[in-house]
């Protein structure tokens, strides 16, 4: 009698714990189910979206690479009708920005600066990718001096920036200044370029060589003599031995 008293009073707990902690078991269980399955399913979404962009981006490669990269007129419909379908269903992936950058290099090859321009700006305004942002805004500063807009230009490209954008920013900063009328500063933004090329950059140091040199030599310091200058010039070949060694 007692084993079954006992029985009926361990059942009568369990029912009571389950009237306490039941609601909050089985919300919790339906709550990660939906958390599976809603994780499954953005994945597969993403997979799906993934693909699709990168189709709809095959077929512009195709369109813009068109008659060894000289597309016709339905050609470049072609391709500009699956840029605007990149940019309004996939703009956040890659793709998108890669066709924008691709359709501005395509303008000023037209001199279309204007047009140019605006997509070079759509990649800024849109895309998350930090690199292609970096060529975006360097593209655009070149653009926006070629339309006159130097002082515009300069603020694009001033600032920070990582070690393999540094050179780049540095000489589009030294044409600009060039442009401006300012020698001695875009002498001294294309030296900075040089010293900041990366070893995989070095192809570009002679066209670099060849910006200075066209400026020719830095003004001497006032109260400075030639023989201070030769000095000077002699103590930095000396150094840049000594490091060679």
């Amino acid at each position: 009698m007692a084993d079954h008293l006992t029985e009926e009073e361990q059942i009568e707990s369990l029912k009571r714990w389950w009237k306490e902690n039941g609601t909050g078991i089985v919300t919790g269980i339906v709550l990660a189910l939906a958390g599976y399955f809603g994780w499954q399913w953005w994945q597969a979404k993403e997979r799906g979206d993934a693909e699709a962009a990168s189709n709809v981006y095959q077929g512009f490669v195709e369109a813009v690479s068109a008659n060894e990269g000289k597309p016709d007129n339905k050609q470049l419909t072609t391709a500009q009708s699956l840029a605007r379908e990149l940019k309004d269903d996939y703009n956040k992936r890659i793709y998108a920005a890669q066709a924008s950058l691709q359709l501005a290099a395509m303008a000023v090859e037209k001199n279309d600066l204007e047009a140019a321009a605006k997509e070079l700006q759509w990649v800024l305004d849109n895309s998350n990718d930090d690199a292609l942002k970096l060529v975006a805004k360097r593209r655009l500063a070149s653009v926006k001096a070629a339309r006159g807009e130097t002082k515009e230009a300069l603020e694009l490209v001033q600032g920070s920036v990582p070690p393999a954008f540094a050179a780049l920013y540095a000489e589009t900063r030294g044409d600009i200044l060039l442009q401006q009328g300012d020698k001695d500063a875009a002498r001294a933004a294309y030296q900075e370029a040089r010293a900041q090329l990366l070893p995989e950059q070095a192809a570009g140091s002679r066209l670099l060589d060849l910006k200075i040199e066209g400026l020719g030599e830095a003004p001497k310091a006032e109260g400075e003599s030639a023989d201070d200058a030769g000095e000077a010039e002699a103590d930095s070949e000396a150094a840049t031995e000594k490091d060679a060694q």
